[in-house]
């Protein structure tokens, strides 16, 4: 490990205890975070009641002690389409040790565009900030859906496309702890393991679109995914996900797969789910109690009517 990243890590261990207090589900950075290919990609944290989602980190430019160093800090998220995003530095000026930050967002890979960019954020100050000088970017409306960076830097070293500076100059307030919090980001959509028609088998589930009755669907928990949290009324299953289906779901979480874990096992009108004889996948949306989307996809044979069981 290069001395500077031992330095660095260190610094942000001691500051674990000590940093702006009450910011949940904070992460510190990890170095190396630069150059801009090199950014620590942010989990994106669901908000409460389907709210947009956010990540928070805290994060060291150089040092909290002795001569300032050149030190840039990128981290990268994964956002929607139409996402309007704010980009927010928190405790830069009046931290363990006072940094003049200048934070842009730069587009995906391999130019890296730099699409904003803000030094001071001004008056009226965030509920987060101290002094005028903590950097913000408000209103950020992503253009397209995929990875942005965001760059973290120091006056007067502003950013160039592709995550270069145009100075390298340093001043007494180059260096110095920050909080970075991305908010306004919908969280990636979680992927689970479903099983059409339990006890089958491994082979595709027959479905007659003509029956009149109903379709179980178990809904697997893992160690990601905790199925008996999930908001009953917001489920959806058909060929597209979207299709109004639900009749009921068990009360009570049952081991449909043998691992220990309780699944979900739910009943949908095989009519409203509307498969077609090219359907092959049946797809389950929904969200979790806490506003987490999720999406799972199993395999099914649509069969006519003589054939179906």
């Amino acid at each position: 490990m290069r001395k500077h990243t031992l330095h660095k890590a260190v610094q942000i261990a001691l500051l674990g205890a000590s940093l702006i207090v009450g910011v949940a589900n904070a992460d510190d950075e990890m170095e190396p975070n630069q150059p801009v290919g090199s950014a620590q990609p942010l989990t994106i944290v669901p908000g409460s009641g389907g709210e947009k989602g956010s990540a928070t980190v805290h994060g060291v430019l150089g040092n909290l002690t002795g001569s300032p160093i050149g030190d840039v800090d990128f981290y990268s998220f994964y956002g929607l389409v139409g996402d309007v995003v704010t980009v927010d530095i928190d405790g830069g000026m009046g931290g363990a040790r006072s940094v003049d930050t200048i934070v842009a967002v730069f587009g995906p890979a391999p130019g890296y565009k730099k699409l904003r960019e803000n030094d001071d954020a001004g008056f009226p100050l965030d509920p987060g900030s101290t002094s005028p000088y903590d950097s913000r970017i408000d209103n950020f409306l992503l253009p397209a859906t995929g990875t942005y960076t965001v760059g973290v830097s120091s006056y007067p070293r502003r950013f160039t496309d592709g995550g270069g500076l145009m100075s390298s100059s340093l001043n007494s307030n180059s260096n110095g702890d920050y909080t970075l919090i991305i908010s306004g980001v919908s969280p990636p959509v979680l992927q689970i393991n479903i099983d059409i028609k339990p006890g089958d088998g491994d082979s595709a589930a027959p479905i007659n679109p003509k029956s009149k009755g109903k379709i179980p669907v178990a809904l697997l928990s893992s160690a990601e995914f905790n199925a008996v949290t999930v908001k009953t009324d917001s489920l959806r299953f058909g060929p597209t996900g979207s299709e109004a289906s639900l009749s009921a779901c068990g009360n009570d979480g049952e081991d449909v797969n043998g691992d220990g874990l309780l699944d979900l096992v739910c009943h949908f009108d095989n009519q409203r789910a509307a498969f077609s004889a090219t359907d092959e996948e049946g797809i389950v949306k929904g969200m979790t109690d806490d506003g987490r989307a999720f999406e799972g996809r199993g395999r099914l044979k649509v069969v006519p009517a003589k054939r179906a069981y």
